[in-house]
Formats: structure tokens, sequence, C-alpha cells
């Protein structure tokens, strides 16, 4: 739901030179121009970039527009089809095998990440693949390949369908059957100045996606799609098309354009599904019968004799004049009766047609004999294909053959390397070719090779060591900076005192901890148990009898107690009495707690339950609500598992008989004890004589399907729980597994949904830790920063150890804070990049991470992530301990478990993997329908309940092309009684196994056990009927479905007037119902602002009313306003009591303090206009507004935090995050409106979550995430999911979604590599770095998707060695130089900071830097960084000259990033050739020394081995097999087309590589995509760069970022703080540089802090909020620095001050 208008854009978006009569004829560019400006361009604006399986899709089936695909096939720059030439040469090739080898790629790109989909084709749009306009030549080429690359797909089973257009009834039926999610096409591109039929091409693609928009199809780019890792990176245009009617003008015009090219064609193009012909076939029936003709069947009838090795060719030479004739003439007409056949078309290969041809005018042969042996034929009559070959010879002589050998592909020499651990690892990699020495490589632009040390931390120059371990020693502080830094760490503990109090549930109480004693003082210890029976001694008997006499005199306490209780209670009425009995439960006194009188008082309570009941006046009305209430306290009853005397056994066992459970008295009553005293009270008589008093309380249907249809949520829910001395609760039998595995020391992978109860499994083994030893270390990894605040204030509340050494227990430890010692704390709570850091920094390899015993991965589920995803896979690769890995939402788990097994087996650890998949709570679903009604607002006391929600029953979600339930799906008991009722209904139980009372005969009152396994016998009967009777499935699904749900409304999202007045009325209701607390999830920041402002507002304006109306509130006023002119009269008489010295020991009158008056306050919300709970202190309260007040939070926000409702994203403050939580845990927030950052196992447990409109981040995986906060375990036994602004169609998506498989990142980067090197070295080959780098070299598969064996890793290994040697990161020895510290420090923007360093060493930044003009220098400088780490995409449409012209007319912003200068991308391309020709050597090497294992290169990437052919001997095979190409490492049906072993791009490398070799183009530190947007491009890119960075730095408006970029205001915060993180790293790692090169250079400088400016250096901050570590203040330049060193120094500072201030300063 856009609220804030972004999707409107400003005006200039739309042209004022567009023609306003749509009715006038238009020209074809002109028309894409206007249909842009109606629609398209206003489209494009609201395009999001993001990953289209793992954020998006999912599983969800798709589409993929078949011409698109095509399209991009047959536009490979490389594909020998549909070209004119090659190297200035006729080129008459069809090279239909390679197109099938880049088909296929495409294809595999999605199936191998599991990926849904089918392609589809529009007959009218098939002229952007066909190239309808070009030459004969070319189309009909084209139009061939279309044809037999569909029949192709079909073949390899890949789904494909043909229609006419998107109004084919086909198409229609196709789309409502399989609900696909979004289309992925072509959006036919921005065509400038070229051809009509190319603007007419356009049009129609860009038609087509306005038609399916209107559909209400979300589409997604398929050109310029980027496939990273498990990544496809592409814009997605979500289905919001503001305009349904085109014009007639503009209709007609589109209309023309497909007939006009139509009629340039000339011909149909059918695609066929039937099976080829025979050649025979069609050359009979449709070509000519002449020489060619003759050949080219030939040709055709020994294709698929001849084996794939030898169609790998160069093209060959004719003569000029038959080139000319074949492209001109003959093959057109070839192509084109090809193409429009309805039948299918046999293979045919165009390289080996001219071979054919070529060697019949060689050899001037006359017939087939000639050429190929009879047998050879398939007894094909050899006179059907005799030609004249001597005349061929005589019109058309063969040019002689140039000797033109292609040169072999240059023999790469490796530099020099030993490293005696890697040297092991790599042994196995035979490479002969290496350089004697490093004379070959440049010296470095600062004059020296410096060995690095990463000691420091990253975003300044201070050591990461502790002084006691030789880090920097610290500065002696002021008085004053002592006192600011006591008062920080004041405000840290008092937080998380708060904190820690609202999630252990000791708000106003003191936290009780558990105390650690410490191991060292020997408490630890536990003696050795004497097992033998103890003899009862004198003394012992006198202390039993006197232990007797006690108990007997407490007994007779307890019962006098009680009977005075009753006593009391007995003149209340039956309303007090029940109100005084709550009470008495919730007593924690000695006598309320005594079992025997704990007993009589639930059974008392029951009793008034019953006595109230009877008194009703139609008490048969609420039979069910009561007998739930009954069978609850019975429960709760039998549960205090004590005996009970003989009165209260028949009382209870009379009151199972008159509900109508009385076979359930077992279940429901304890057992009697005949020696107890009869109960202090009578109970209310229930049978005489064997018959109930009171016929109306028995249930009016079976007790089995009574319990099924009103008792399910309140069922007994454990699953197999037992004691467990090792927990304060009895564990499930999954949990007890779980403990045990942590008792085992293994590692293990636990799944489980949200409330199941994994919390625990935590804090056991940090309790473990703690208990085992004083220094052994536990770290806890969270994804986000939020996460890691809430598990530290939970383990601060949960545990206390008193240490006698220095150690301490917790320390914190993000991005930009820190809080306690991180080296000596046993717990340490951390998010992965940090972690990754610490593990891999040699400072701590020897005497930190040693002492780690176990990782904890919470959320372990993020590995998927698109960023950050690496760094969890580089932990547990590394991880020196046991990993506990910890998850509610994994698709496809039993595959990532494997490879998480492979690698702690590796790792010498055993492995445990755990899944749970039952909630303990169950979500019921519901949707609020729209409506046009206005939410008129008097108070929440008299709203009235709109009835507008409806409740979903799970199966009645289902589609009619649904062939599975989802795994999670879970169902009710009522659920499973309404299906059974259904499924009967519509015969689809055949027998009576599955009715309840059968069913369920014999058992005890009902569990949730018992549940699940009706449950899952009823769903078999479901998927079964899919396949089975679907047309008496689809009636139970309507049966289920409430007719409101079928009308056309619900799929149509409300606009945004309605959309805010429902959401007010939603919220009314769910206070009226009592469903609040709730959190309602909307995926943009700023409407979630909105949302809050809203609904504060319209509470105002109520209240105002209400007050200016209201003779109460008149009333109330008056009568304040008349005691506060008393109090002023008692005050003063006070005041003159006292100056009159009066007796002070006189009691006064003083009725201030406690007056209600006194703390009234008419600006405070009333409680009829404010969802606000009541606060468990209201001190508390107001202490946390107060502090909040002085923090940059709006003061909306906290206007709305007093009416009880808060916003919840990461761009509030931290300091306001934390309160609300707190607050929403204590009861006092009840309306949280959240973005997705209350998702991820945040403590925030709601009673319903709402989602508010769709969104493209509202996937499968957040969905399961933001639902699973409703039914808070301990608060809530159901949970509610509330869809409201989403179509239902939408809702029946998300509820039906599959989670999808994890994603990975390959982890084995470059800078990964470096980094191992520097942990080696740094730590002087400490034992773990050792066995860590052994490990990964050892791994069977270095990812868990990864298909990269053991092998290829090590050949990768080897030449990125190669890489950091030649870009002078690394020496000789393997030992880290000059600026591996930026490198690594940057390593997430991997290839953007190897760029970096090499424009670094070339000297390209010192001569920005060095420049006269220092504006200049500036801009220069802040364009290149904007380049490299300011990446971010603007689709081609919003990128047109004329658009952008029009907004930088209003707007400061270029918008459009400058490209790179000419001699940047000079130099970056000559670096690119560098690493192509060493990662070309790479898969050369690799294909040479494992060429027995690869074996022969003759499979597709889908559809596998060609066919083995059979051989045969012939002249003409031999002179194939003499031209051949020999490709080692290319594809050899790239070679098809004329390829070897010379890559001409990495892209070229990865993309055309051979089968066998995994080669990851994101893995390669390729500098192409920076070369693209350089001075040096001849073509413009897929996507232009936007230019945010670039011109926020030059005029500081995040408005015009939103207006002009085209970036959401939401996340204008995110774009530019990764900016800035960014520069200072660079800065701090420029001064960490020039400081280790002063100290090289300088003998008298002894110690680093000589250089650092102690003053600006001990920088503190006063908020607490987000700090980030801003390097050296004042950094002043080092002795012996270079002039032009430093100036590039002053430079960065300058960039990096100058941005912050900007930044910081739109967020104050």
């Amino acid at each position: 739901m856009d609220l804030e208008n972004f999707e409107d854009g400003p005006p200039e978006l739309h042209s004022s030179a567009s023609p306003r009569n749509l009715g006038q004829q238009l020209s074809p560019k002109v028309a894409l121009h206007v249909l842009d400006d109606l629609w398209f361009t206003q489209a494009t604006r609201r395009a999001r970039w993001m990953d289209l399986i793992g954020d998006y899709g999912g599983k969800e089936t798709f589409f993929i527009h078949g011409d698109s695909l095509i399209q991009l096939v047959l536009d490979t720059p490389s594909l020998a089809l549909g070209r004119s030439f090659e190297d200035m040469r006729i080129d008459n090739s069809f090279q239909l095998l390679h197109a099938k080898f880049i088909l296929e790629k495409y294809i595999s790109e999605f199936t191998q990440r599991e990926a849904t989909f089918e392609i589809i084709f529009f007959d009218g749009v098939r002229h952007t693949s066909i190239g309808t306009g070009g030459s004969g030549f070319s189309q009909n080429s084209r139009a061939l390949a279309r044809k037999m690359l569909f029949h192709h797909m079909v073949n390899i089973n890949i789904p494909n369908h043909s229609f006419e257009s998107p109004e084919d009834p086909a198409w229609l039926d196709l789309v409502s059957r399989k609900q696909p999610m979004f289309i992925m096409a072509n959006d036919g591109g921005t065509p400038i100045d070229v051809h009509e039929n190319q603007y007419k091409q356009a049009l129609l693609q860009r038609h087509l996606l306005f038609q399916l928009s209107c559909q209400g199809l979300a589409f997604a780019l398929l050109k310029g799609a980027e496939y990273r890792d498990s990544k496809v990176m592409t814009f997605v245009y979500e289905s919001r098309a503001h305009i349904k009617n085109l014009g007639l003008g503009l209709q007609h015009t589109i209309s023309l354009a497909r007939y006009e090219l139509d009629e340039h064609l000339g011909y149909p193009t059918p695609l066929s599904v039937s099976a080829p012909q025979h050649p025979l076939a069609w050359w009979s029936t449709l070509l000519p019968n002449e020489d060619l003709s003759r050949i080219f069947l030939l040709h055709a009838l020994v294709l698929p004799r001849i084996p794939v090795q030898l169609l790998a060719r160069k093209l060959p030479m004719l003569h000029a004049n038959l080139e000319s004739l074949l492209q001109e003439t003959f093959l057109p007409s070839v192509f084109r009766i090809l193409a429009q056949s309805d039948a299918g078309s046999p293979d045919i290969d165009g390289r080996l047609f001219l071979e054919v041809l070529w060697f019949i005018i060689q050899t001037k042969a006359t017939s087939v004999e000639q050429i190929f042996p009879s047998e050879s034929l398939q007894g094909i009559d050899a006179e059907l294909l005799s030609f004249d070959g001597p005349s061929l010879a005589t019109q058309y002589p063969c040019p002689p053959i140039p000797v033109v050998t292609a040169p072999p592909p240059q023999q790469y020499l490796l530099l020099p390397f030993s490293n005696p651990v890697f040297d092991s690892a790599l042994a196995n990699v035979h490479i002969q070719n290496t350089i004697e020495g490093d004379t070959n490589l440049p010296k470095s632009i600062f004059g020296m090779d410096i060995l690095a040390e990463d000691t420091r931390h990253w975003h300044n120059t201070r050591s990461i060591l502790p002084t006691y371990l030789g880090g920097q020693k610290s500065t002696l502080l002021t008085e004053w900076q002592k006192r600011r830094r006591d008062r920080r760490m004041q405000r840290d503990q008092a937080r998380l005192q708060t904190q820690a109090a609202s999630l252990t549930g000791a708000s106003g109480n003191m936290l009780q901890k558990i105390v650690i004693s410490p191991v060292g003082s020997g408490s630890g210890k536990t003696k050795q148990r004497n097992t033998k029976p103890a003899r009862m001694t004198g003394a012992d008997k006198t202390r039993a009898k006197i232990q007797e006499e006690k108990s007997k005199k407490t007994d007779k306490e307890a019962a006098e107690w009680w009977k005075g209780k009753l006593k009391t209670m007995s003149p209340l009425t039956i309303e007090e009495q029940f109100e005084s009995v709550v009470v008495l439960r919730r007593s924690r006194s000695p006598n309320a707690t005594h079992p025997s009188i704990a007993f009589e008082i639930h059974l008392y309570q029951l009793h008034l339950v019953l006595k109230a009941w009877t008194m009703q006046s139609n008490p048969d009305i609420q039979c069910d609500d009561m007998v739930v209430k009954i069978l609850r306290l019975l429960s709760e009853i039998k549960a205090l598992r004590a005996t009970i005397p003989a009165d209260a056994h028949k009382f209870l066992k009379d009151l199972c008989t008159s509900i109508g459970f009385e076979s359930f008295t077992s279940s429901l009553v304890s057992d009697v004890n005949e020696s107890l005293d009869s109960c202090a009270f009578k109970p209310i008589k229930l049978v005489s004589k064997n018959v109930p008093l009171y016929s109306f309380m028995a249930i009016s249907s079976s007790p089995i399907e009574w319990q099924l249809e009103h008792f399910g949520e309140y069922m007994d829910r454990s699953m197999d729980s037992a004691p467990d001395t090792r927990v304060v609760f009895s564990p499930d039998r999954w949990q007890r597994e779980v403990l045990d595995a942590i008792d085992r020391n293994e590692s293990l992978l636990a799944l489980a949904p949200t409330s199941a109860g994994k919390t625990f499994i935590s804090f056991y083994a940090m309790e473990k830790v703690l208990r085992g030893s004083d220094d052994g270390i536990l770290v806890y990894v969270a994804p986000t920063k939020a996460l890691v605040n809430q598990i530290a204030a939970e383990v601060y509340g949960r545990f206390s150890k008193n240490y006698t050494g220095n150690q301490t227990l917790l320390a914190i430890l993000t991005r930009d804070t820190r809080t306690g010692d991180v080296q000596r704390a046993q717990i340490l709570i951390t998010v992965p990049e940090m972690l990754g850091i610490l593990i891999l920094s040699p400072a701590l390899a020897r005497n930190w991470t040693s002492r780690v015993k176990r990782i904890i991965l919470d959320e372990i589920h993020s590995i998927g992530q698109e960023e950050g995803g690496a760094v969890w896979e580089q932990i547990i690769l590394l991880a020196p301990c046991p990993i506990i890995g910890l998850s509610a939402t994994i698709g496809s788990p039993e595959k990532f478990n494997e490879w998480l097994e492979s690698v702690q087996r590796t790792h010498l650890f055993p492995h445990v993997y755990i899944q749970h998949p039952h909630r303990y709570s169950h979500l019921r679903k519901l949707f609020f329908l729209p409506s046009s009604t206005e939410c008129s607002l008097t108070s929440l006391s008299s709203h009235t309940v709109s009835n507008r929600l409806t409740f979903l029953h799970p199966i009645s979600l289902l589609s009619d092309n649904s062939n599975t339930l989802p795994i999670d799906m879970a169902l009710e008991s009522r659920d499973c009684l309404s299906l059974y009722r259904a499924l009967y209904r519509h015969s689809l139980v055949k027998n009576d196994s599955l009715s309840p009372n059968t069913f369920f005969k014999g058992r005890d009152l009902l569990c949730q056990k018992d549940i699940l396994e009706y449950e899952k016998d009823l769903k078999d009967v479901v998927v079964h009927s899919m396949t089975h009777n679907p047309s008496s499935l689809k009636k139970v699904i309507s049966s289920l479905t409430p007719y409101d749900l079928t009308k056309p409304e619900v799929d149509v999202p409300p606009s945004k007037e309605k959309f805010l007045e429902g959401l007010l009325t939603l919220v009314c209701d769910l206070h009226k119902l009592e469903n609040l607390p709730a959190i309602f999830f909307s995926f943009d920041r700023t409407d979630c602002e909105l949302i809050a402002q809203f609904l504060v507002k319209r509470l105002k304006s109520a209240e105002e009313e209400w007050k200016r109306t209201s003779s109460k509130w008149k009333a109330k006023l008056a009568e304040v306003e008349n005691w506060r002119k008393m109090d002023k009269i008692r005050t003063a008489r006070r005041e003159k009591e006292m100056k009159q010295k009066k007796d002070h020991d006189a009691p006064k009158e003083d009725t201030s303090s406690y007056a209600w008056q006194a703390t009234f306050n008419e600006d405070d919300a009333l409680p009829e206009f404010s969802f606000a709970g009541r606060p468990s202190s209201q001190e508390e309260l107001e202490e946390s507004i107060q502090e909040l007040s002085w923090r940059p939070v709006p003061t909306w926000a906290i206007e709305a935090l007093r009416r009880g409702v808060a916003v919840h994203h990461a761009g509030m403050s931290k300091a306001y995050r934390v309160t609300i939580e707190n607050l929403f845990r204590q009861g006092f927030i009840r309306v949280m409106v959240s973005t997705g950052t209350l998702a991820l196992g945040i403590n925030a447990p709601a009673r319903t979550s709402v989602f508010c409109a769709d969104s493209p981040f509202l996937t499968a995986l957040m969905y399961r995430q933001c639902a699973g906060r409703a039914g808070r375990r301990g608060f809530d036994l159901l949970g509610n999911v509330v869809f409201y602004g989403l179509p239902y169609s939408r809702v029946q998506r998300l509820v039906l979604s599959r989670l999808p498989a994890l994603g990975d990142s390959f982890p084995l980067t470059s800078t990964f590599i470096l980094r191992l090197f520097n942990l080696l070295q740094g730590s002087d080959y400490a034992e773990f770095a050792v066995q860590s780098i052994k490990s990964v070299m050892n791994l069977p598969r270095i990812s868990h998707r990864s298909e990269m064996g053991r092998d290829q890793v090590l050949h990768h290994v080897r030449f990125s060695i190669e890489y950091l040697r030649r870009i002078g990161l690394l020496n000789r020895e393997g030992k880290p130089t000059n600026l591996f510290g930026m490198s690594t420090h940057l390593y997430h923007t991997e290839p953007s900071n190897f760029a970096l360093v090499h424009l670094f060493e070339t000297g390209v930044i010192h001569k920005i830097c060095g420049q006269s003009s220092s504006v200049k220098a500036e801009a220069d400088l802040l364009l290149l960084l904007s380049h490299l780490f300011g990446r971010k995409y603007i689709p081609g449409n919003y990128s047109q000259p004329e658009l952008i012209e029009r907004l930088r007319k209003k707007y400061p912003s270029r918008i459009i990033l400058p490209t790179l200068p000419s001699n940047i991308g000079k130099k970056l391309q000559q670096h690119n050739n560098d690493i192509l020709k060493m990662f070309s050597s790479y898969a050369l090497s690799y294909a040479a020394e494992h060429q027995e294992a690869l074996g022969i290169d003759n499979a597709l990437p889908l559809s596998g081995p060609a066919a083995p052919t059979s051989p045969f001997d012939s002249a003409f095979i031999d002179h194939l097999v003499q031209t051949k190409i020999e490709p080692t490492a290319r594809s050899i049906f790239a070679s098809t087309s004329g390829l070897d072993d010379n890559f001409t791009s990495i892209y070229d490398l990865v993309s055309t590589v051979r089968n066998g070799i995994f080669l990851h183009e994101h893995a390669i530190p390729s500098m192409q995509r920076f070369i693209d947007y350089s001075g040096l491009r001849t073509v413009a890119p897929e996507h232009e760069l936007n230019a945010y960075i670039f011109d926020f730095y030059s005029h500081g408006q995040a408005s015009t970022l939103a207006e002009a970029n085209g970036i959401r205001r939401g996340d204008v915060w995110y774009a530019l703080q990764e900016f800035e993180l960014t520069l200072k790293t660079i800065r701090a790692s420029l001064q960490e540089l020039l400081i280790q090169l002063s100290l090289a250079r300088s003998k008298e400088i002894q110690d680093v802090s000589e250089l650092l400016d102690s003053e600006a250096n001990q920088k503190e901050y006063d908020d607490d909020d987000e700090q980030e570590d801003d390097g050296i203040e004042g950094f002043k330049r080092p002795p012996k620095t270079s002039h032009n060193d430093w100036k590039v120094y002053e430079m960065f500072d300058l960039i990096t001050k100058n941005f912050t201030e900007k930044y910081h300063g739109i967020f104050a």
C-alpha cells in the first residue's frame, strides 16, 4: 500500500509533449512514447531490484515468456545463427546445437535454484525473437530456430504453452488454474534512433506487459537479470495498471504495428509439438529438386550419425558468389519453408551443411556413395541424393584455404609461491609453469612493501587486543571523561535491567537469577554419594517426629484459615465470591498453596461457576461456553495431582455425568482417598437418585465431537513429555533429544516452529558452559542487532556468576557497538559479521578462539540471504567447536543438514538433526472483508463490531490446481471436524473409520497428539482426492468457503483512503473482541509511520469531539478546577503554619498526595480513546517516555506511544525500539505497526498478527515468520492471523506457499582466501588456523548447494592465490602486505575492494587526489567511489534522456551516474585482461589434469549426453577429423560456432566452460561491471547506475532522492548508511597504513600511540544509540609520510567528514 504516494512520482514523469488526443493516429515511435508516459514510466518507478527466487517468488509457480527467452538466446554474440557476417565474411551458419546449449544454460539457472516455472508464447509478439524487419536470412533463421527451440523444450519436459494473445480464452484458463505469481519477460527496451520495425517490436512487447498487468500479473525483467549464487536478481514490477483504456488511436497504432510486422514476415510460424519428420518427408514435399537441396538433405540425413566432437569447427571457405547465393536466396527459402510448416523440423547444422558442400565441390563428387558408405544412409536410395559436383566446382570453385591456425591460449606463468600449510593442501594441484622470481611485479605506489598486521578495529586504529595481551595502552581519562563514562555505563545497566525484567516477566520485581559458582572455587565439584541406605539414629527419629507434628499443625492452621475465608465470603454475592476466589488462587501464601486447601479453592471456584449457571434465566443458551469453563477447571484440579475426599469425588463424578462426560470420569477426576476429611463447604447438588437435576448442562452432541468443535485450544499439547532434572519443566521427547545432544557435546541442527519451545536450548547450552569452566566461551550469533540486544538482556536477567579472577559473564558486540570485554566474557552475543572478524582474527587465534566451546547460530536460515549469507557459511566452515543451529523456517532442510553434517564431521564433531514440525498453539486465519463504509468512531467502548472478520478454513484456501498440501498446514480440531463432515457429505469418506466417534473410540480426554493423528488421516484423503476425485474435492472446498469470499471485490485491493478507514475499523474490532495486542505488518517504513499517525489522529479527533459535547467531561473539569483551588488554600495554610513554627508532629490535613485530582491531567489520553493497556508501573512508564523525549524520537511517535500505538522499523532509534519492545511485552502498547524487524526472533508476543496490504517482500518465509508472532505461549492458547488489504487470491497463495530451499553464497572468495592467509601468518601458525585451512581444503562440497568438488576447489584456491600475488596483497611466502587491511575490511563489496586496491597501486587514486584543484579532486574521487561502492541500478525506461532532462530541470540531482573517465576504464580493462588470463589458465589446467575424470564433453546442461553414434569410415569423416576444433576447457557445444579455448571475457569463460567445471562469475574478481560504465563502453548497459550518492553529496536532500532519484524514503537511510561505513573503513585503513609506513621509515618512534591525538581518540558519545567508530579524529600526519600519500588521506578524510555531516544532518 503506497500511503506516501511514492509510486505516483512527481509531475515531471509525464511529458507535456505527449499527444493529449489519444484518438489520433500515431507513429510507432510516438505510440511507444505515449504508452510509456501513460503507464510504463510510472510502473518502472515502483519496480524493485530484488532476488526473484529467494526474496520474492520462492517455490511459487511463475511463467517465463518464451519469445523473450529465445530472443536472449539468439542475440548471444558468440552464437553463429542468423548473423550475416563473421570477421568480414558472409556467415551462413545455423548452429542449433549451440543455441540449445545456451537455452539450456538459461533454463538451468532456474532449475538449479529449484524454481517452479512454465514457459508461455504469444504468437502476436513473436517478432521480438524473430527480429522481423532484418534480412531475409536473419529473420527466417531466427523463425526456424524459434520453432526448433520450442520443440526442444518440449522434449526436455519443460512445460510449454502457446497462445494467440493475452485475450486468448485458453490463456485465461491457464492463469486461472496455475495462478502464476509473476511472468518473466523482456520489456522491449528503450530504442533510440533505430529502424521503425524495432519501435514496432518494442511497442508490441510493452503492450503485452500492459495487458498482463491489467490482468493482475506482476512481471519481472528477464533481460538484464543477474544470477548470483542462489539468487536471481532483477527488477520486479507489481501489478498496478492505473489505466485500463489506452485510447482508440494508441490501440489502432498497436494493431497496425502487429499487422505490418506480420505482413513483412509474410508467413505463419506455428509452434509444433509433433515429432520431427524424417528429412525425406519434408524434402520431397517442400524443397525444390536441385543440387543444393539434395546436399542440404544429405547433411540432415547424416547429422545424427556425426559425433558432436566433429561438429566443433570454424566457418569453411566457399566461393564468394556461392556464399551470397546461399544467404540471399537458398537458405532463406529453405528456412522459411521449414519454419512455416506445421510439422516438426529435423535437426540441421549450418556448418556441417557448408562442409558437405565444400567437400563435394572439392572432390567433384556426383554420388553420395563417393562421400559416405551406403550403410551409413540407412537404406536410402542413393539416386535420390545424386548431384553435379563437377558443375558446382566449375561454377563455384573453392578458394584456397589460408593456413591460419588459431594461436593456442597463451601459456600462463604463475608467480612463485610457497607456504608450508597451503603447499600441503595443494599438493595434488600440478601446475608446472612458474616464474623464477618476482621481477614482473610492479613496485608499490607507497614506495615499499609493508607486512600487514590485523590487530586493530576496522573503523578506527584501536587495538582489538586488550592491554594484557599486548594491545595498545589505555590513555588516562580526565575526571570529566570518567564521569561521562560512568553515566553512560549506568544508563546501559539500567536499560539492560529494564529490558531483562520485561523479558523474564519480572517487571516491578527483583530479577530471579540462576547463581553459578566459579568452577575454580571447588563448589562446582560434587562429592561421591553413598548409595547404601542410612540407619536412622535416635536423633533422626526425634527430628522426624517433630516434623510430623509441625506438619499436622500446618494442616490444622491451613484448614482453619480456609474456614475463615469461607465464612468471610458467605454473605457476599456470587460475583463477589468469585472475585475473592480468583485472588486466593493467585496468592502465594503458605495457607493458599497448601495442597489440600489449593484443591478446595479450585473446587469452590467450580462450585460458584455451577451455582451461577443454575441462576441464569436462560441457562441452556450458554451451555457450550460453560462446559468449556467447567472442563478447564476440572483439568486444573486433576493437574494438582492430589487424592481427594469422598464427597468431592462424588461431586466431580456427578458433574461429569451432568455435562455428558460420564465416560471420561477417569480422565477428569482424581482418585478418592476415603481417609480424608470432607470438604469445608458443601458443593451444589447435581444428581438425585442417579438422575441429573439440571438437564440444560448436558452437551447436545457426542463428547468426542463436542471436544473437537469447542475444546481444541484447551487440549493438552505436550508431546510425550516427561520430567527431566536438567530443566524446570517437563520437556517433550524432541526436547529431551536436544538436551542429550548438548550433553554429548554434539553439533546440532534443531528445527521447530515458533512457540514450539526452542528458547530453552540456548540457555541450557549457556548454563552448561558456565558450569563447566570459568574461561570456556559460548558465542551466540543472531542475524540482527535487535535480536542481539534482546538475547543479551535475557542472559543478563537469567544468569549470575561471581568470578574470582578478571573474567566476566557477558559481552555484546555488533558492528557499531561493544559492551563488556569480548576477550574475558564467557557468553558473547554478536552478529555474524563480527564473529567472522573474530574467528579470522590472528590476534585471537591463540588466546580466544581455542576457548570457544559452543557457537549457537540462531535463525540459521539467514544463511540464504542476499546480503551476508557468505559470512554464515564461513563461520560454519571455520567453527572451532560444535555448532547449534536453530530455525523455524528452512525449506528442504535435509539438503542443508547433509552439508552441515559433512562440515562438522570434517572437524571431527558428531552431528544430530532434530526436527519438530508442530506449533504449541494453533494459528487461526481470518480475512477482513473490504467495505466502503467509513469508520464513525465515537469511542472504543461504544464501537460496534463490524463482523467483517471472516474465518478461513485452511482447506478452503486450496486452488483448482493444488496437487499437494503445504507441510506446515495445520488444522485445529474444529477444522478437522468440519472437514470430515464435508468429506462425508460429498462421499469422499467411504467407510466409518474416520468418523470421530469411531476414530477416537476408547480414548481418554482428547489431546493435541490425538488430533495430529486424525489430521494426518484426513489430509491423506484430501491429497488422494486431488488426483482421483477432483470434482468432489472442489465441492468440499466450496462448502468450506464463506459466501462473502466468492465475491469479486475480495480480489480488489482498496484505495488508500478506504484502506485507512478499514484499518481503523479492524483495530477497533480487535480491541472490542479482546484480540489485542496485535502487530500490524507493513513492509514499508513510511507506510508504518503513516498508519500510526492516522490511527492517533482519528483517536484524538474523536476524543476532542467527545470532550466538546460531553457534560460528564465538563463536570469532571469543574470538579478538578474546584479541587485545585481548594488545594491552593490548603497549601497556603500549611506554609503559614510552617512559618509560625507550629508543632510539626501534629497531624495535618493532607489530601493532595492521594486524591485522584492531584495527578489528573486534562491533556492525557482518555482510556476510551486509547488502545494502551495498564502499565506495570506508571512511574517507570513516565520515566521511559521522559527519556525518549531527550532522544531523536519524533514528537508524533511519543504521542502515539501514550495511546498504546508504536512503530517498529530499523529507521527508528535503538532507544525507542528497546522501549516499545519492553512496553509491548508489559502489555501497555497493544498496537504495534512494524516492518519485518519484529519477525526475526524478537520476543514480541502478540495475540494477533495482521498483514496490512501486499508487498513484494511478503514472501513465503516472511509470512511464516510474521504470522508466528501470534499465539503467545504462556499467554494465549490460540493466535490469530488477519489478512487485510490483500487480494484474496494472494492470501490463498501465501497460506499454500512452500518454503524455498535455502540459498547459498560461494564462500571461497578471493578476499576470504586472503583472510585465511592473514589468520595463518598473523597467529604464527596457531593450531586452530592450520586445522581450519586443512578442513576447508578437504570438504567434499564447499557450500550446501555448490557442485564444485574438492579437486576443483584446490585449483580455484591456487589461482586465487595467484591473483592476490599479482595485485600486491600477498608476498611469495603468503604474508599479507600493503593494502591488505582495506581489501579485507571491505570483503562484503568484492570485487569493488580489489578494484580500489588496484587503482591505488597503479597510481590512479594518487593522481586524482594530487590535482591542483581540490574541488575537482573531490568530485573525481567521489565519482569513482560511487561507481565502486554506491551501485544501485535504475531500470532502463526510467533513464530515458527526455525524462531525465525534465527531472533535472526541477531537481538538483543528476540521477544517472556519469561514466568513469576513460583512463580509469583502461586501467581496469588491463587488470581485467590479466584476471581473464589467470582464470582461463585455471580452467585449462584443471580440464587438462582431470581429463579422464571429466570424460567426453557431450552432455547438454539439462537434456544430458547426446545419443551415441555408430562410427563409420569415409573420406569426409577424415576431413571433419582433420579440421575440427579440439577445445580443452570450452564446451564442445559452444565450439560448434567456431569458438576455441581463447576466451574473450570472463562472462564468455563462465558461460561456455565445459561440462564438469563449475565456475562462478561472482567468485572471480571481474572488473567488467566497472568497465561497462566507463568511457570505454560502446553499448549502453541494460540498466544505468543511480547517482544517489553523488547527488546526495552535492545537495544533501533526502526528499530529492525520493522524488528524482526514485529511492523510497524508507530506503534512503539504508542506502546512505552503508556508504558512510565504507568511507570510514577506507579512512581507518589509510590511517593504519600510514602509521605502519611511518613506523617502518622512522626508527625514533617506539609506540603507535605517539602518532595519535590522544584526546581526539578518546571520543565518547553521550547518546548510546548506534554510533559508529569514526577512526581517529584529528589524525596527525605521521613522520616521513610523503606529500602525495598525505594528500590522498586528506581527500578521503574530507569526503568522509562532509558525507557524514550531511547524512546525520537529515536524520537528526
